[in-house]
């Protein structure tokens, strides 16, 4: 039935909208013409002719006391007639019990049915009529005056839910007489006490939901005001509203606080407190995601298995992993690990062909050097590197086979390259040095092997060698420093890329197809080479291959000895449907009934099931996110709340919850 111009202005006046408001939604809603509003606030102001349609609107329905008391008697029957026509039918069917069934269930059906029905009509293209929908144009079609403003609307809440409040006590009493003792038969039973209390619940639930709603607050605020009002009915735990929230705003930032931990926040407690479950150590495991979070490696993430360093969350990985990441965000950051890994190896050891490239490029740079050293080179006296050899064959702490045979090497190749007045070419006293570099390093056969045995001894002869050969060829010191310098890097990079061909798998990165590292070869090179990597490998380049090593035995946390992995069930069944379960009791989160009951609640709590999942995702791939989560946990518990609630819902019924049904109506 479309309004008329009087119950425009009139509902318009009610609600506090503007002279110009008015007049906008006058114009728009085509009751009156655009031009004739032009005319008229061609000579008067808006207030004016607001005024004026008010005025008409007071002339028109000036209403007598007695129209007044019709239409609230009609407002209060169509509030109360499809509880009261059902009862009707339950009390010619079965008696006061079939009364106080079927009159309860005329206000419950839509609570479970409307979510449904509107969820429907929202994600499956469906256009059903919600049931409380349809019930009212049927009682609007048959004459029935309809709430025109606020105040009414309030009332006429209040009057629908007190109605189904004062028939919910009697409705569980006659429920609980018909199924099987137990605990559901008991916690129903409980549910059928106190039924002033579940009334009262019922009418403030009620009020506040339309008190907010009336004051445009969001519809989480609606929800929460109602359950709020509920908590704090006549006979419940009491909560200081006085001192809390002296006025309305505050009562919608309360509102807002009490729903709040079953949306964004919700999700993070329900995650983190899950993540506090299955840690072994829960504070320690926090600690180490808070201060070790930072990676080793540049371009790794590690995951929080590989930073919590406990057993309990390295074991949850693998079943989030399979049941909880369709499109395994796991196996693509394993990848870019791999990656990031691989690229750090090479920077160090560089790619194939490049100690060639290196080699060629030391000797551009130090050749000019060599031969500027050696161009006016001039004879020297090798009797200091020849008195050293006789000095290390006489030490006692020296005297070995090994020792005699190096030393007995060097004093042939003098004896062979000697001139007849005892001089030896500079030149010629260089190439005997790199022989001996060559037999320390190992690069001789048959007897001549055995002299690496004794490569301390021998370094210690080179820095001699180095002085004989600069005192003949100034400059050669300045050559070897450069040549020595650029060998550094390419020695270690040929200990590398022998150690790459060694340590990478047959399978190379799915995303990238370069090859992997293999974390158990690697490891057992870097051991097996302890002492070839600690000649030839520079400190710092010490320190990023034990990284490396180090961020690959992390990304193996979930496999590590000891660790044992829960169910799969664990994570599958994270759902607001247990949640609620637990408001009633512990052992009935998978009694059907119950969870029955417990429907219409599921609008009201419903956290998307995926969401969660995906925050449970995130945060075992994220080491920062998941200590947030867990340290929200810490400070609010869901197990706490869900006491409470069960608590209240036992001692105040259905009360408070029926209120809430006339949240965004």
């Amino acid at each position: 039935m479309a309004k008329t111009i009087d119950q425009m202005v009139a509902e318009a006046y009610a609600n506090g909208y503007t002279a110009d408001q008015i007049i906008g939604e006058l114009v728009n809603s085509g009751y009156v013409e655009a031009p004739q509003m032009q005319e008229a606030l061609s000579g008067n102001t808006p207030q004016q002719v607001v005024d004026y349609f008010a005025g008409l609107a007071q002339r028109a329905t000036n209403p007598s006391l007695l129209d007044q008391a019709k239409r609230q008697a009609g407002l209060f029957t169509r509030s109360v007639a499809p509880i009261a026509a059902a009862a009707g039918t339950g009390f010619a069917v079965g008696g006061p019990p079939g009364a106080a069934v079927m009159g309860t269930g005329a206000l419950l059906g839509p609570m479970v049915m409307d979510p449904l029905v509107n969820m429907s009509n929202q994600y499956l293209g469906t256009n059903i009529t919600p049931p409380g929908q349809a019930v009212e144009q049927v009682m609007t079609k048959a004459g029935m005056p309809q709430p025109q403003n606020a105040q009414e609307r309030i009332v006429y809440d209040i009057n629908r839910s007190l109605a189904g409040g004062a028939a919910s006590p009697r409705m569980f009493g006659s429920m609980a007489d018909s199924i099987r003792p137990g605990t559901a038969q008991d916690v129903i039973r409980n549910m059928a006490k106190y039924p002033q209390q579940q009334t009262g619940a019922a009418g403030l639930s009620a009020l506040a939901a339309g008190g907010l709603r009336e004051s445009d607050a969001p519809l989480s605020a609606q929800l929460g005001g109602a359950m709020l009002a509920g908590m704090v009915a006549p006979g419940g735990p009491k909560m200081n509203l006085g001192q809390r929230t002296p006025g309305l705003r505050n009562v919608v930032q309360g509102a807002q606080a009490l729903v709040k931990p079953f949306t964004d926040e919700g999700r993070q407690v329900i995650a983190g407190g899950l993540l506090n479950r299955i840690a072994t150590n829960p504070e320690q495991a926090m600690l180490n995601l808070q201060e070790n979070a930072q990676p080793l490696i540049p371009g790794v993430r590690p995951t929080t298995a590989a930073i919590a360093r406990d057993p309990g969350l390295a074991g949850a990985e693998t079943p989030i992993r399979s049941s909880l990441d369709p499109t395994n965000q796991f196996g693509a950051r394993l990848s870019e690990n791999q990656q990031a890994l691989f690229e750090a190896f090479r920077r160090m050891a560089g790619r194939p062909g490049s100690i060639g490239q290196a080699e060629a490029k030391r000797s551009a740079v130090t050749a000019p050097l060599r031969q500027e050293a050696f161009a006016n080179k001039q004879m020297v006296n090798p009797s200091p590197i020849q008195a050293a050899v006789q000095a290390t064959m006489a030490n006692p702490s020296t005297q070995r086979t090994s020792v005699d045979q190096a030393m007995a090497f060097v004093e042939s190749l003098i004896q062979r390259r000697i001139r007849d007045d005892g001089t030896i070419d500079p030149e010629a006293l260089y190439s005997i040095r790199k022989d001996v570099t060559d037999a320390m390093a190992g690069k001789f056969d048959g007897e001549k092997a055995n002299i690496r045995l004794a490569k301390g001894q021998l370094a210690e002869l080179l820095p001699i060698i180095d002085n004989v050969i600069e005192s003949g060829a100034p400059g050669y010191r300045n050559y070897m420093e450069k040549f020595s310098k650029i060998s550094g890097g390419i020695d270690q990079m040929r200990t590398l890329q022998s150690i790459e061909s060694k340590v990478t798998t047959g399978q190379p990165n799915i995303t990238t197809q370069a090859p992997v590292l293999s974390a158990s070869a690697l490891r057992r090179q870097v051991a097996s080479r302890a002492e070839e990597t600690g000649e030839s490998l520079s400190p710092v380049a010490q320190r990023r291959l034990n990284n490396i090593v180090t961020e690959i035995d992390r990304g193996m946390a979930s496999t590590a000895p000891g660790v044992k992995a829960p169910g799969s069930s664990t994570f599958q069944n994270m759902s607001m449907g247990n949640f609620l379960g637990r408001v009633f009791s512990e052992s009935m989160a998978d009694n059907t009934t119950m969870r029955t009951m417990a429907r219409p609640l599921d609008f009201l709590y419903k956290l998307p099931d995926e969401a969660l999942q995906n925050l449970m995702v995130d945060a075992m791939l994220d080491p920062a996110l998941a200590a947030t989560l867990m340290g929200k946990a810490n400070m609010m518990k869901i197990d706490p709340l869900a006491k409470s609630l069960r608590q209240k819902a036992e001692r105040l019924g259905y009360g408070s919850y029926i209120g809430t049904q006339q949240v965004g109506q």
